[in-house]
């Protein structure tokens, strides 16, 4: 039990955002954001929220202990590194996630004219790299 309370307290924390907009129903603008978190949370609990499975690519290059297993202790930029080629499936992670929408909706004569802003809010979350996926999961505060 204290093994897992510390290595809680050892994981790295990352942060996911994005944007959509779409004007007159047509998507000019998307991103999805993630950085390493510059300092760690508080009075914690976790979240689980998905797993990303591995690419035949992911297996042959994460780096693996002496014993051949998956290093869950790499380094943060590797991490970063693999949340980074895999941003569509974390997107289907955070669905849940806080939102923010802003519908905007302007008619003149017979023209309307529509703007939709989406924001999926930043959330804080951590990663366990097992044998078969990366477990993925919300930092809430308690």
């Amino acid at each position: 039990m204290i093994f897992f309370h510390l290595k809680l307290f050892a994981q790295d924390e990352f942060i996911f955002w994005a944007e959509l907009s779409s004007k007159n129903f047509i998507l000019f603008h998307q991103s999805q954001n993630l950085s390493l978190a510059m300092t760690k949370s508080e009075e914690k609990q976790r979240e689980f929220l998905c797993e990303l499975f591995y690419t035949q690519k992911d297996i042959h290059t994460l780096p693996r202990t002496e014993l051949g297993l998956i290093d869950d202790e790499m380094p943060k930029t590797r991490k970063l590194e693999f949340l980074n080629a895999h941003k569509n499936e974390l997107n289907d992670c955070f669905i849940g996630a806080k939102v923010s929408v802003k519908d905007i909706t302007k008619t003149e004569f017979a023209k309307a004219h529509n703007e939709t802003y989406i924001k999926i809010l930043p959330l804080r979350f951590t990663i366990e790299f097992n044998e078969n996926a990366v477990l993925i999961y919300q930092i809430q505060k308690k």
